[in-house]
């Protein structure tokens, strides 16, 4: 995931962010003290062909320089010595230590993750990249933040660590990395917390079938993503639809592979037959009376403001999503009753208006 995210074994960022090179696979930065050392111990594996790849002036000032001499230093390459160093990485010596060290460095990681501790791997996987991209006061100052909230860093899953990720001042900069590291973990077979007790609140008598039942045409449904037929006897879909999206049912079939023809109501493109299995939440069997909701129950946020505190003022971010969430407090007193998070990445974290569940 990491790499993915990074490089490969020849990749030169000339000046990452005016921080000075990036090199290699993890894009070890220059600025930060890293880009050196691991060009520093490619040049002792093979001294006389590193001096060939790199000319005398960069050799020397690589080989001849302490480990820290590039530390705050800025150091970018030129296209010259860009070209010569990404030769250098690509070599065997180059991709043997680049995988020693980030072996090493991908293991301390996950042991920063552990002694603050979490015990979600997915939550350990997401915090390793956050690391890795952001170093360990980034990393740290999240997992913590979100432990807080949470009541304890056991508790912290792949939901909350990506949702404060994108709250965070610094990281929340970087929205669309966060978010393909979210979705690449999500899909993964690694454990996770959060998962596993929303599994258990989604599979009780009470909350909505993961295949609704008595679907009437006229119901207004939660589409969570999926293929979008042309008729409901199609044998391929015409799209596919990886958005959460309130639709209203035009027509059934009950016959029919894909039985339900719906229709948008929030603007996400939506217009078809559609499978039962996608169709999540019904929403006149969700909770929609504000004192029927309770802690650990899964809604729908429907789009609105976001609040820090169940009385606040004024939102601090205005969400226009549809996701689906956990209600992880409730204050029936508060002009905002419910702290919701949500299961889907869509980055709901804090209080919201009862209107606005469904």
């Amino acid at each position: 995931i990491i790499y993915s995210q990074e490089g490969n074994y020849g990749s030169v960022n000339r000046n990452d962010n005016n921080h000075g090179m990036s090199i290699g696979k993890c894009q070890w930065n220059a600025y930060w003290g890293r880009a050196l050392p691991l060009l520093k111990s490619i040049v002792e594996k093979d001294q006389e062909q590193a001096k060939e790849i790199l000319g005398d002036a960069l050799y020397t000032e690589i080989a001849g320089s302490s480990a820290d001499a590039w530390n705050r230093q800025e150091r970018e390459a030129t296209e010259e010595e860009a070209n010569a160093i990404s030769k250098l990485l690509t070599t065997k010596d180059g991709k043997e230590v680049q995988d020693d060290l980030a072996d090493a460095d991908i293991t301390g990681y996950v042991k920063n993750g552990v002694k603050i501790g979490l015990v979600s791997l997915k939550a350990l996987a997401y915090f390793a990249d956050l690391e890795n991209q952001g170093g360990s006061g980034a990393s740290s100052r999240i997992a913590k933040t979100a432990a807080e909230a949470t009541g304890g860093a056991e508790k912290v899953g792949l939901e909350e660590i990506h949702a404060y990720a994108l709250k965070d001042a610094t990281m929340g900069q970087y929205e669309s990395r966060r978010s393909k590291v979210y979705e690449a973990i999500k899909g993964s077979n690694l454990t996770d917390v959060s998962h596993t007790k929303t599994e258990e609140k989604q599979n009780t008598p009470q909350k909505p079938q993961e295949t609704p039942t008595g679907v009437s045409k006229g119901d207004i449904v939660t589409f969570t993503g999926g293929g979008v037929y042309i008729s409901s006897t199609a044998e391929y879909a015409a799209k596919e639809k990886d958005v959460v999206s309130t639709c209203k049912v035009t027509a059934v079939n009950e016959k029919g592979t894909h039985k339900y023809h719906c229709i948008s109501q929030d603007g996400k493109g939506v217009y078809g037959w559609v499978n039962a299995e996608s169709i999540k939440e019904l929403s006149s069997k969700a909770h929609s009376d504000p004192a029927s909701v309770s802690k650990g129950d899964i809604v729908t946020f429907t789009g609105g403001g976001v609040y820090k505190s169940s009385t606040a003022e004024y939102a601090s971010v205005q969400k226009n999503v549809t996701s689906t969430c956990k209600v992880t407090a409730v204050n029936t007193k508060g002009t905002h009753p419910y702290h919701c998070i949500s299961q889907d990445g869509k980055g709901v974290y804090g209080w919201v208006n009862a209107a606005d569940v469904k």
